[in-house]
C-alpha cells in the first residue's frame, strides 16, 4: 500500500490517502472543494487498476444520512468501479486504460466545510455575548 498527503488548501489540515496501483504511477492528487471531488492525476504506460481508500472526512457521498454513489470518470468518461465500505473510509477499486492521465472522483462533500477556527471564533462570540448580557443585566439590577 502507498501513501499520499492531501493538504486542504484553506485550513492547511492534512489527510493521508492509501493506495495501490498498477500500469501506473500516481503523480499528485488535487482536492477541488468547487467540484466536490479528489482528482488523481497519473501516467500510465499499461492498462492497470487504482484501488484508493478515501477517509470520509475528507471526501464522502451522502444523500441524507445515507451513503450515495461516487461518479468516476477517467480522462473524463464515466467509469464502473468497486466499492466497499467502513464507518471511516470508503475503498474504490478502479480499473484504467493505457494511457490514461486522470481520475476524478466526485462526491458530495469534500473537506469539512468549516475547519476548527471558525467554530473557535463562534464560541468565542457567543460566550462574549452572553458576558456582556449578564453585566448590563446586574448593573440595571442595582
Amino acid at each position: 500500500m502507498n501513501v499520499y498527503t492531501v493538504k486542504n488548501p484553506q485550513g492547511g489540515q492534512s489527510y493521508t490517502i492509501n493506495y495501490s496501483i498498477t500500469g501506473a504511477v500516481i503523480n499528485d492528487i488535487q482536492v477541488s472543494t468547487r467540484e466536490t471531488s479528489l482528482i488523481i492525476l497519473m501516467n500510465s504506460t499499461n492498462d492497470g487498476n487504482l484501488v484508493v481508500d478515501l477517509p470520509r472526512n475528507l471526501i464522502d457521498a451522502k444523500q441524507g444520512t445515507s451513503d450515495d454513489q461516487f461518479i468516476v470518470l477517467v480522462d473524463d468518461t464515466y467509469a464502473s468501479f468497486h466499492e466497499t465500505k467502513t464507518d471511516t473510509d470508503r475503498t474504490l477499486s478502479i480499473a484504467f486504460a493505457g494511457g490514461t492521465e486522470r481520475i476524478e472522483i466526485i462526491g458530495t462533500q469534500v473537506l469539512p466545510e468549516f475547519g476548527p477556527m471558525p467554530l473557535a471564533i463562534l464560541a468565542l462570540s457567543v460566550v462574549s455575548i452572553i458576558a456582556i448580557s449578564a453585566k448590563s443585566r446586574f448593573r440595571f439590577n442595582l
